[in-house]
């Protein structure tokens, strides 16, 4: 465990700051009850620690989080409409399921955004931003070394990862445009987290190495480079999902 969060913080950064909310919003439990309540509960779901179709527990999330059922069903709304769960009527509320076919059509319009942030970012990435994200993308190649199961290496993998896109998304320097490749991120976790797979293990070499061929092309102004090695990471991504579920 010691090793996981030696590696999962930047140099200089301590434990406390590694476990900051990582979103363009960098919103903070301190914002207010609603927020707080609302990242609790999507936290658990990109985690993945409930099932397609499972009924979530309102009122252990509300006890959990010490406030009323109000704060958690208006955060349950607002997840239902970002696409996360159903409200379904004399049932409850689910988490939402998705088709093969829906997941995949997803993935290639997450690649088209992550490809334009690529684009950007070769443009406009300075030495600073370049030494982040390749501080961030050393630790995670230092995760094919543990010698610990594969679900704690892809939540380690997943969180270094949303990291580096973060990063990315931040030195592009098109606020608009990060922030709607964000929030497309964080579908694309959710479906990695529902599919009930070790993904992010799985595929973590690999992972690693698009990482490095994307900074490489960023390093040398190359933005078509850039732009098309973050399409494939992002396509392959959906083509193994969809396969696995299939």
């Amino acid at each position: 465990m010691e090793e996981l969060e030696r590696i999962g913080r930047l140099p200089g950064q301590n434990l406390m700051q590694r476990t900051e909310v990582l979103s363009i919003k960098q919103t903070t439990r301190r914002a207010g009850l609603a927020e707080y309540v609302y990242s609790y509960i999507k936290d658990l779901l990109l985690d993945g620690r409930f099932d397609t179709l499972e009924t979530l527990p309102v009122e252990n999330f509300a006890k959990d989080l010490n406030v009323s059922r109000q704060p958690v069903m208006d955060s349950l709304k607002r997840l239902a409409l970002e696409g996360f769960v159903l409200i379904v009527p004399q049932v409850g509320c689910q988490v939402r399921k998705y088709s093969p076919d829906e997941i995949s059509d997803f993935f290639r319009l997450f690649a088209e955004g992550e490809a334009l942030i690529a684009e950007l970012l070769a443009e406009r990435a300075d030495r600073s931003d370049i030494a982040v994200i390749s501080s961030i993308s050393e630790q995670i190649g230092e995760l094919r070394e543990l010698k610990t199961n594969p679900e704690a290496i892809g939540l380690q993998y997943r969180h270094l990862n949303r990291r580096l896109h973060f990063e990315m998304r931040r030195a592009s320097r098109s606020i608009p445009v990060a922030e709607v490749v964000e929030s497309l991120g964080d579908r694309s976790d959710f479906f990695v987290a529902t599919s009930r797979r070790p993904l992010f293990a799985d595929r973590l070499k690999s992972a690693h190495a698009e990482h490095e061929a994307i900074i490489e092309a960023v390093r040398s102004k190359d933005p078509q480079r850039a732009r098309d090695v973050m399409k494939q990471h992002i396509l392959q991504i959906g083509e193994r999902l969809r396969n696995k579920v299939s």
